[in-house]
């Protein structure tokens, strides 16, 4: 049988759910043409077990797939909530605040000390890839208050993401280099790049 090349190609991540064989030539037979490691999460031994495990399942099945490393980039993540998970609903309120506070349903802390400085009333902020969007009502000191436009399960540490927003930090850091280099020696296809304010 002849495959044929399509410039199209499905992405997948490989990570605890995935990494078995079995599940791995599945996800290659059906489909499967890059491999997405997410650098956030996991060591460089896990990752290069991940890498070995992937080359091994392409062998078997006979199908090219490509590794696609996922740089971390600058990391802005809510805290640690008192109890979870919370429920945010849509038209209700929460205040993002740069102090360091056990989150609840109508407070929860983010990592990023600039984020009062780097927000307007009327931006828009997504939390927990995205599921979440919240509008930027008022902005104090320490202090963003917002409101719920999609609302949703909320759990601690979960990521902030400021699309369109100028942060004043470098998308690319210190770790993203070590990676780089991680990637290169591993022989990688691809890498991937996130918050990206300009190029």
């Amino acid at each position: 049988m002849t495959s044929i090349e399509h410039k199209t190609r499905i992405v997948a991540t490989i990570g605890p759910a995935s990494e078995d064989p079995k599940i791995l030539h599945a996800m290659i037979l059906a489909g499967l043409n890059v491999a997405r490691l997410n650098f956030s999460h996991g060591s460089m031994d896990y990752h290069r077990y991940l890498i070995q495990r992937i080359r091994t399942a392409a062998n078997v099945t006979g199908r090219r797939v490509a590794i696609m490393g996922d740089l971390p980039g600058p990391k802005m993540r809510i805290g640690d909530l008192a109890e979870e998970p919370i429920e945010l609903l849509r038209d209700g309120t929460i205040t993002l605040t740069t102090r360091d506070v056990q989150g609840c349903a109508d407070l929860v802390s983010v990592s990023f000390p600039g984020l009062p400085t780097a927000v307007r009333p009327g931006d828009r902020l997504f939390i927990n890839d995205g599921f979440i969007l919240l509008k930027v009502l008022e902005v104090g000191d320490a202090d963003v208050v917002c409101s719920v436009r999609v609302g949703g399960e909320l759990r601690s540490r979960k990521g902030l993401n400021l699309p369109g927003i100028d942060l004043g930090i470098s998308a690319f850091t210190d770790q993203d280099h070590e990676w780089v280099r991680f990637a290169a020696a591993h022989g990688l296809d691809a890498l991937s790049q996130s918050f990206v304010a300009s190029a």
